[in-house]
This record gives structure tokens, C-alpha cells and sequence, in this order.
């Protein structure tokens, strides 16, 4: 009996080790802000905000937090927003969102996952719930009921609180301020994973007024950013753990931005509202170094021409050979003028040569008939 004991005991402890690890390993991913940043990017804009510095607003006409789009769905964390759309595993689960005329509802990231950062309300007749904006803190602000405008609150009887299309049930908001006279405020904190929430309206609460049974389904971590989906029992939404040590600090002081991610050393500079992003991989040391610009060579200063070496430069010219091609056509294609010139003139040569040695040899023979006669002169 005792074994049977100590292994029933065993048993009960290797389960609970299970649940913990399980619950764990649900928010096991590290992240940082980068996610958030590029996540929502496609859906949305960022834009600087002089007290909360990087906001994010959707591109949805109509958009309202935890009104459009999404429905509620109780689980083991309490009520849990499930949205429609692919960005809400997001916004709905981390930061807090607000209203303003300048921007409309935007979102105020942060790094603590909660099934909904809302605030509730009950009546007899309605149950409702609204955004809570920065700096409301969880069980004290909400105790006092009057710190969230009136326009905020959004109100659906308590029948249609399970319904996944509660959207068509929404009071109208100009009854508002009727109802919230008449409801009081579910200050039902939770704690969970060492993050205060409110928790919404107590199941047994809900069954006994609804006369029905209340399923509660278990959050699961989906392995990536998408829509939030039910199935069977479970609701799956990617839940990231954002890590404190590679989270992103935003300087409510000033328009500077830095958003960091170690796992592809991606950089996001947001300086006055201009981005600029600028990827690197593991490079070598040299590549770290400052490219230095060399100096340009200083060209020779080009002197003026005056007058006089333009005058020098046109001379030259004038006296430069005629080019190859130009002689080649003269020897080439000689005219007839200068053949007929060129047959005199050798003809000419040639009789002056006859009358030369025609003289030379007369010369020659008067001298010998002179050593042959020499009385036909006279003497000196």
C-alpha cells in the first residue's frame, strides 16, 4: 500500500513538473521590440509621440480596440480577446492602447503579454469593458470608476458576452452615460506570471446569469505573428516574451529611436521622424574601420592663349606638310599638264648635252691643228 502511495505521489509531482515546463515553454521566445516594429509595419504606421514617444496607428477604417474585429473567449488566463485580424496578437495583448483627435486610437507598445489590458464594468442588464491607456495602474485607478471617458466604455448585454459575433449587440455609445450610472466596476485582478491584470467577470458569475456552462479554453503559443485562432480547446496567439536586456528603450524626451535586434544585427534609426535602416552581417574587422577619401590630384592650371600664340598656332598650321593621304593622291592620279612639262624638260637637257660635247670637240681639234701649223700665228 505504501509503494502504491509513494508512486501515486510521484506521479502528482512529474504531472506538475509537466505543466510548469509546458507553461513555459509557451513564452519561451525572446524577442525585442524589432518584432513589434516589423510586424505591424504593413498594417500601420509609427510615428513619434512627444510624451510616449514610438506610437503606433492601424491603417483599418473604423478601427475601435476590442470593439472591431475580435471577439471574447474565456481561458485559463480569463477573458481573452481573440482578434480577427493579423496583426492583433499584438496590440491587444501588449501595451496599452489611446485615444486622441490628432492620431485616433493608437498603441503604446510594452512588454507584458495579458489576455486583454481592458477595464470592466457590470449592471444588471449589460456587461462592458474599455482600452486602458498608459498610466493607468491595474486596481487602484480602476476602483474609482470615473477615469476613462465615457465614450470609451463599450456595452453588450450579458447573454451575447460569449457570442463570437457580440459586435451586432454593442449599445449604442450615446447611451453611455446612462449606463455606466448604473453599472459598477470588476475590480477582479489576476496574477499571473508575475503580470496584474484585470480578469473581467467571474465565470460563475456569467453561468449563473446566462443559465449555461461556460467552456474554458487553454491559451496556446502559435510559432509565429498571424491571426488568433480557436480550435477544439485551445486558443492559439504568439505570445512572445519580450527580453528586457534586448528590448528597445524609448526616450520620451526626444525624437531618437533605436531599435535593435542581435540576431541579424539589424539597426532602425528614427531621427525626427525620418528612418533610415541599414542591414550588416558578420563582417571582418577591417570593414569596421572608416573609409578615408583620398585627396583628388591637383590638375596643371590651363593658361590662357593670347593673340599673338593664336597667331604662332595658325602659322603652324600653314606650314604643316600636306597629310599622307593627300600625297599618296597626288603620285596616284598625276595630271597631263605636268607629264607634258616633264618631256620637255628632258628633251631640253639632252641637246644642250649635244651641243656641249659637239664644242668640246671642235675645241679640241683647233688645238691640235695649232701644233701642227704654227706659223699661221704670229709670235708674242
Amino acid at each position: 500500500m505504501k509503494k502504491v502511495f509513494k508512486i501515486l505521489l510521484l506521479a502528482l509531482f512529474v504531472s506538475a513538473g509537466t505543466v510548469t515546463v509546458n507553461e513555459a515553454k509557451s513564452q519561451g521566445v525572446n524577442v525585442s521590440f524589432s518584432v513589434f516594429y516589423n510586424s505591424l509595419k504593413p498594417y500601420g504606421r509609427w510615428t513619434h509621440h512627444p510624451k510616449y514617444g514610438q506610437i503606433w496607428i492601424s491603417n483599418t477604417r473604423g478601427f475601435s480596440p476590442y470593439s472591431t474585429g475580435g471577439h471574447w473567449a474565456y481561458t485559463d488566463y480569463g477573458w481573452t480577446w481573440v482578434s480577427d485580424y493579423d496583426w492583433g496578437w499584438a496590440p491587444f495583448h501588449y501595451g496599452r492602447w489611446a485615444y486622441e483627435r490628432n492620431y485616433g486610437w493608437y498603441w503604446v507598445p510594452a512588454y507584458e503579454w495579458a489576455p486583454a489590458w481592458v477595464a470592466w464594468r457590470s449592471s444588471g442588464d449589460y456587461y462592458g469593458w474599455a482600452p486602458l491607456s498608459p498610466g493607468l495602474s491595474i486596481g487602484v485607478d480602476l476602483s474609482f470608476g470615473n477615469v476613462i471617458p465615457y465614450d470609451r466604455w463599450v456595452f453588450a448585454p450579458h447573454r451575447y458576452i460569449t457570442s463570437r459575433y457580440i459586435s451586432r449587440y454593442y449599445v449604442p455609445r450615446s447611451r453611455n452615460t446612462v449606463i455606466i450610472k448604473n453599472t459598477r466596476v470588476i475590480n477582479n485582478v489576476t496574477v499571473k506570471n508575475n503580470v496584474r491584470y484585470v480578469g473581467g467577470p467571474r465565470k460563475d458569475e456569467v453561468e449563473k446569469i446566462n443559465h449555461t456552462k461556460i467552456q474554458t479554453l487553454t491559451v496556446s503559443n502559435s510559432s509565429r505573428p498571424g491571426k488568433t485562432v480557436i480550435n477544439k480547446n485551445t486558443v492559439n496567439v504568439y505570445r512572445p516574451v519580450i527580453n528586457d536586456n534586448d528590448k528597445t528603450v524609448v526616450n520620451k524626451n526626444s525624437n531618437n529611436t533605436t531599435v535593435e535586434k542581435n540576431s541579424n544585427n539589424t539597426t532602425v534609426n528614427k531621427n525626427n521622424n525620418n528612418t533610415s535602416t541599414s542591414k550588416s552581417s558578420t563582417t571582418k574587422s577591417s570593414d569596421s574601420k572608416a573609409t578615408e577619401k583620398k585627396p583628388e590630384e591637383q590638375k596643371p592650371a590651363v593658361k590662357k592663349n593670347t593673340q599673338q600664340d593664336k597667331e604662332k598656332e595658325k602659322e603652324k598650321e600653314q606650314q604643316k606638310p600636306p597629310t599622307s593621304s593627300n600625297t599618296n593622291r597626288q603620285k596616284v592620279q598625276p595630271s597631263s599638264e605636268h607629264a607634258s612639262v616633264a618631256s620637255s624638260r628632258g628633251t631640253q637637257i639632252s641637246q644642250e648635252k649635244r651641243q656641249q660635247v659637239t664644242k668640246k670637240a671642235q675645241t679640241q681639234k683647233q688645238s691640235a691643228d695649232d701644233k701642227k701649223h704654227p706659223k699661221d700665228h704670229p709670235s708674242k
